[in-house]
């Protein structure tokens, strides 16, 4: 049960920007927006703002948590409309520090030694500082550069309560609206809850660096920062520090040297290395958590950190986004629309023709235009909003893949406004798709399967007949399950209609004992027990 208080809060804040006459019709809909204008908050009114934006300043007010759902909700275009996504994407994570003296004090609790053994020098004025956690620079005793993340005091504890709350609405809007089947709000919060939880575990944050800087190791395309594991623990984690030029700061990057082109091309091929050739991307990829090393400026590299939230896709699920991403390349509208039909994620019947038809009019006019004008992120935000008309549903990883392609096309364009994303690409796809599905692929998994399948040739010719045996019956069998369930439907049926003539007994026997009249009642009584108790048998 989550805290009364605090669903009072939510309740006072939904009501202050009106955002239960947001909901969906629904008999229910007009009490709860009359009891909406009952409450004084709302009597302020919402002024010309927006549904977004009033949605938007509610979640503001609700704290970084409730924000931080926002600005994952900003990418489900596929579940709502994009006025609300469009304002939601504005959301900002602006949390003033906490005192850094308690800050040396948490750190120096998580380690296996006194601060000023590890330390030379820990600064207690933090480097960054969000809603889970802050940053400190020290220094080694080697001498050795580090940043320092904590987590917030008491941060879990204000997550799971609010999380409690999500939950706590979302069953609600389940119960009430028959129609919320087809954006699944329990499944969206337990997704949040999986991503808002990874946050809270630096030791899964340090796992995801150091799996990410392996990839990386020697390749002049990105750059990890090594963690300190030993130093490290679920709520400190110890890394070297880096000294780059922010991703936005574009005057910075242009006087380093460096080649926009170069540069953004780069962020391409770092995108389509993590998911194709990794299957594993960093999936917060905002200009904060990205930077550039102005080392090697003819040969620039990026600099990331903060790989708490990262994405790994099924064999499946990689197979089917290599095979769509490379049909819009193709412009194989038919083949796109195969893919998305065959993947199972439609809640609903969907009419293919009209659905390849409307792709195609999404689709075609982008693939005409220039290269100024030809975005991909955009039309990928597009096909979610026509996904949501049809009741589609993605799996939340491409969610997240799809907020990492935006950050990276934004970061792109802005280094380099030409950058064609297409041409980048798509032979980086080719060649994914020859690997995993070539010839020499297809050979290599022939000769990997050939010993199973040669231990289980000499049971071929039993399992063979087992199959044709079981297919010369199966006419019986779906006879028999018929019979049994058409059985099992008719004594329901009786024992449904024995129930009503039970109640409608004990009715009668109740009249019959208020009117004084006496003589039924008790038999009338005696046959309403009898009726129920058949009713209710197993």
């Amino acid at each position: 049960m989550p805290p009364i208080s605090r669903l009072l809060v939510v309740a006072h804040v939904a009501c202050r920007y009106r955002l239960l006459s947001l909901l969906p019709p629904h008999p229910a809909r007009p009490f709860l927006v009359l009891l909406q204008y009952l409450m004084p908050s709302s009597w302020l009114g919402t002024g010309n703002l927006s549904e977004g934006e009033r949605l938007k300043l509610a979640l503001e007010r609700l704290g970084p948590i409730f924000i931080k759902f926002g600005q994952l909700m900003a990418t489900r275009r596929d579940m709502l409309p994009p006025e609300w996504t469009e304002a939601l994407a504005h959301l900002q994570d602006r949390v003033a520090p906490f005192d850094g003296a308690q800050a040396r004090r948490l750190v120096e609790a998580s380690l296996p030694r006194p601060l000023d053994e590890i330390f030379a020098h820990f600064d207690d004025t933090p480097l960054a500082s969000a809603s889970v956690a802050q940053v400190h620079p020290a220094t080694l005793l080697d001498g050795g550069q580090v940043v320092v993340k904590v987590l917030r005091p008491g941060v879990e504890q204000r997550v799971e309560r609010d999380l409690k709350v999500m939950g706590f609405g979302a069953r609600l809007l389940e119960a009430l609206w028959a129609d919320s089947r087809y954006f699944h709000p329990r499944k969206v919060v337990h997704d949040y809850q999986t991503v808002i939880r990874a946050e809270l575990d630096l030791e899964r944050e340090a796992s995801n660096s150091e799996a990410m800087r392996r990839h990386f190791l020697f390749s002049p395309l990105l750059y990890i920062p090594a963690v300190h594991l030993a130093l490290s623990s679920r709520r400190v984690m110890v890394s070297d520090r880096i000294h780059g030029i922010p991703v936005n700061d574009i005057a910075a990057i242009r006087a380093a040297g460096i080649d926009p082109r170069v540069l953004a091309e780069r962020g391409v091929e770092i995108f389509f290395a993590q998911v194709f050739r990794h299957n594993f991307f960093h999936a917060d990829m905002h200009p904060g958590n990205i930077f550039v090393n102005p080392e090697h400026p003819q040969s620039p590299q990026y600099m990331a950190v903060d790989c708490a939230i990262a994405g790994r896709l099924s064999k499946q699920d990689l197979n089917v986004l290599g095979r769509m991403v490379l049909a819009v390349m193709r412009e194989d509208y038919p083949g796109l629309v195969d893919q998305v039909i065959r993947a199972g994620w439609a809640r609903g019947p969907v009419d293919r023709h009209r659905f390849e038809q409307a792709v195609t009019e999404i689709i075609a006019p982008v693939r005409g235009a220039n290269l100024e004008s030809m975005e991909f992120a955009p039309l990928v935000l597009r096909l979610f909003d026509l996904a949501r008309d049809y009741h589609i549903e993605a799996p939340v990883q491409y969610i997240l893949l799809m907020k990492t392609l935006v950050h990276i096309e934004g970061l792109g364009r802005s280094i380099y406004p030409q950058l064609d994303i297409w041409t980048v690409g798509r032979p980086l796809l080719e060649a994914w798709m020859m690997e995993e599905y070539g010839p020499a692929a297809t050979a290599n998994k022939l000769r990997n399967r050939l010993p199973e399948w040669a231990a289980q040739l000499p049971d071929m010719p039993e399992l063979l007949r087992d199959g044709l045996e079981s297919l010369r019956h199966q006419p019986q069998q779906q006879r028999e399950m018929a019979h049994y369930f058409e059985t099992g439907l008719r004594r329901h049926r009786h024992k449904m209609l024995g129930g009503l003539g039970g109640l409608g007994l004990a009715a009668l026997a109740a009249v019959d004992a208020l009117h004084g009249i006496g003589q039924w009642a008790w038999p009338m009584a005696a046959g309403a027990l009898v009726l129920l108790a058949w009713a209710c048998r197993r």
